[in-house]
């Protein structure tokens, strides 16, 4: 560590306590699938709850911006998407990047990943899963369009139930 390090801090990630019972956690190890009853989740006919423990929600979050660069002046075209730029330079569309964490826990049943964290939770069909990646406090959902991102306590264990589902 040297001494002006404190002026470009290195972002840390965030560690997930577990509230998952050990005989489940155990009985994942060890191969099976452990059967859960969570009270605040509604489960539909045929489908039970294999996992369920605490989790942060990176979400993505992706600004648009406009820059323009040059003389003159642009303004909106006629159609959508379209603009009219009068004089020299030109617009410079820059994508800006931001992330947001939000807690929550994540449920894994025979048909669906649930995570319940307020306004940005999300229900997600099994079926639908294209890829997994685990990670040590990390697990990665590649559905169709999209990535999510879930630090959990250990990221073997929900890959582990997925693969047994």
């Amino acid at each position: 560590m040297g001494f002006f390090d404190f002026l470009n801090p290195q972002p840390t990630t965030p560690t997930v306590p577990s509230v998952l019972p050990d005989a489940a956690r155990q009985q994942i190890l060890r191969g099976q699938l452990p059967t859960l009853a969570p009270n605040n989740l509604f489960l539909k006919s045929g489908e039970t709850c294999h996992y369920a423990d605490r989790a942060i929600y990176e979400k993505r979050i992706v600004n648009k911006k406009r820059v323009r660069k040059g003389t003159g002046y642009s303004m909106p075209g006629l159609f959508k998407g379209t603009r009219v730029h009068v004089g020299g330079g030109n617009t410079v569309t820059e994508d800006e990047i931001k992330y947001e964490t939000i807690k929550g826990i994540l449920y894994i049943t025979t048909k669906r990943i649930i995570f319940v964290g307020g306004a940005d939770g999300f229900d997600r069909k099994t079926e639908d899963l294209v890829a997994v990646t685990p990670y040590a406090n990390c697990i990665e959902f590649q559905f169709r369009k999209e990535t999510l991102k879930l630090f959990v306590p250990d990221g073997n264990l929900p890959h582990i139930v997925l693969k047994l589902i």
